[in-house]
């Protein structure tokens, strides 16, 4: 969950300045003498137009086109056809199950500083990182390498999130706890029973298959844990644990259940699709939620269109206890195992290799994420890259973005973040000058109000990254003893969960509890804390 994208810039001289060349790919080759590249992208998203100038140039400056499938329906069941047939698109989204199937071919055995000199200088420092189990980088990560000062303004990861309406009519409170958030909810509802003439919701959540972490995961933030899957790990010991069972897990359901008793929890929230959830959100009915905001970011997106600032959300990070230190947001991350990776059925690796290398000099980067200068962004007297109201008004635009950016396309792609070589932002959203007076008036206003000037100064100060971290990145093993357990534990709470959210009496909230926890101790629980805690060790002794 950034990106600026622009016009085609026909200058000869920018062939050699951009680092590509007609012969830079080497896919199939067209009538035109351009390669094409099959690219599956494991989302449905909106896609780019047809006239898209950022593909345009890419064709007419690298040689490159591409032909893109993007995800319908369930990705484990297209990767699974994917792998039972032995036949990948040249350049796919990575998963650790395509790295286990032997379908993705190891970039470090490619990837040099004379022949790749900006991936190779993208990857040096992170290698280790990047790597899988047995030392080779298969996947490129698409987020987490930041160069100079790390500045986003945007913040894209887990919080309770909350309506902007609704802390403007409470007068721009500060929420620490779990409790105050949830009297915010329940005072605002009471008073708007209905949004645009239908029901307000006060809470949603979202437990499709492959999100359940929405449902699962608020107990270990709610203790003061990071983003560490579905575990929490002693920062004195780094010994990891699972929180399924543990007090907090069950006094955050009960709360819940509380909620939904007083009729605020969404009664199809355990039924619906993802497309019905972010539905839900688009309509501006729905009060709070818990999730993390790149899930649900289209939904705030479809708002803003609609002129509807209001009902976006702003990000809460409370705890259970007073006196718990909310532990939210966390340092960068090398987003591992997460991005592109080149296929064993790809005829001409080095040529693909050639178009990323390329697309990783400063200035492509700079034209992906600021657009072409004097069009869609301006340099002051000092350097610094801003844009005129006028810019910032036309690249809001819906259709400018579909014309003008590749955002499936580019969110999985290696990237610069954080700032360019001469101190500018690598794009809008790390330029904090550029960034506020990106917003709209009512943000403007709402931040001012709150004495702040981008989202990441509501979560905690940032905290030092644990040498281990993040837990939620170690793979598994598709088909071991580890993965089994997790799938159990996962299928347990999607089971029990709902239930106890939805029981009528406190006997039957005890009585789903314990057939819940002692399910729990009947699964092979060690078998994943082994590996984890295994992984982590392993981390701690090997990554710098």
């Amino acid at each position: 969950m950034k990106k600026t994208l622009t016009r085609v810039v026909a200058a000869a001289a920018s062939l050699f300045v951009l680092g590509g060349t007609l012969s830079g790919c080497g896919g199939d080759k067209t009538d035109a003498g351009t390669r094409k590249y099959s690219v599956f992208i494991g989302d449905s998203t909106e896609e780019p137009s047809v006239d898209n100038k950022i593909l345009a140039r890419m064709k007419d400056e690298l040689g490159c086109e591409f032909d893109f499938e993007y995800l319908a329906g369930n990705l484990d069941e297209k990767l699974g056809v994917m792998i039972a047939g032995g036949e990948y698109p040249d350049l796919v989204m990575g998963d650790t199950r395509l790295i286990q199937a032997g379908a993705l071919i190891p970039l470090d055995e490619y990837i040099n500083e004379t022949d790749y000199p900006n991936l190779y200088k993208h990857l040096e420092p992170i290698k280790k990182r990047a790597a899988y189990d047995d030392g080779h980088i298969y996947i490129l990560p698409n987020y987490g390498r930041y160069y100079g000062e790390k500045r986003d303004g945007g913040y894209y990861g887990p919080a309770f999130w909350i309506q902007k309406r609704v802390l403007v009519d409470a007068g721009y409170p500060e929420i620490k706890t779990l409790d105050e958030y949830f009297k915010l909810i329940e005072d605002y509802v009471a008073k708007n029973p209905t949004t645009d003439g239908m029901p307000t919701i006060g809470y949603e959540i979202l437990t499709s298959p492959g999100r359940e972490y929405v449902m699962t995961s608020p107990a270990g933030y709610l203790s003061g844990s990071p983003n560490d899957g579905a575990v929490i790990v002693d920062q004195k010991t780094y010994k990891a644990s699972i929180y399924a069972d543990s007090p907090n897990a069950k006094k955050y359901i009960s709360m819940v259940r509380d909620m939904n008793e007083k009729g605020l929890v969404d009664p199809e929230t355990f039924t619906q699709s993802l497309d019905q959830y972010l539905a839900k959100i688009s309509s501006g009915r729905v009060v709070a939620l818990f999730d993390q905001r790149w899930n649900f970011q289209t939904a705030e997106t479809t708002l803003h269109t609609m002129g509807h600032d209001e009902y976006q959300y702003a990000p809460v990070v409370p705890v259970l206890d007073e006196g718990t230190e909310p532990w939210y947001r966390d340092d960068s991350v090398v987003n591992a195992q997460n991005g592109f990776g080149i296929s064993t059925s790809c005829k001409d690796p080095e040529g693909l290799l050639k178009f990323l290398d390329s697309i990783m000099s400063e200035e492509w980067q700079k034209y992906l994420q600021w657009g072409e200068e004097g069009v869609d962004y301006m340099v002051d007297d000092n350097g610094m890259f801003y844009r005129t109201q006028e810019q910032r008004d036309e690249q809001d635009s819906p259709e400018w973005k579909a014309a003008n950016k590749i955002n499936a396309f580019y969110g999985l792609l290696p990237k610069i973040e954080g700032e360019y070589s001469d101190g500018n932002g690598s794009s809008a959203g790390y330029q904090p000058d550029e960034y506020f007076a990106g917003l709209s008036e009512y943000d403007q206003k709402f931040f001012t109000s709150y004495g702040k000037k981008a989202w990441i100064d509501f979560l905690n100060p940032r905290r030092e990254n644990p040498p281990y971290y993040p837990a939620w990145q170690i793979d598994l093993v598709d088909g071991s003893d580890a993965a089994f357990a997790n799938q159990k534990l996962t299928d347990l709470a999607v089971t029990y969960v709902p239930q106890m959210i939805m029981s009528a009496t406190d006997k039957d909230f005890e009585s789903l509890w314990k057939k819940y926890t002692d399910e729990i101790k009947n699964t092979n629980v060690k078998a994943y804390l082994d590996r984890i805690n295994e992984q982590i060790e392993w981390r701690i002794e090997n990554w710098d």
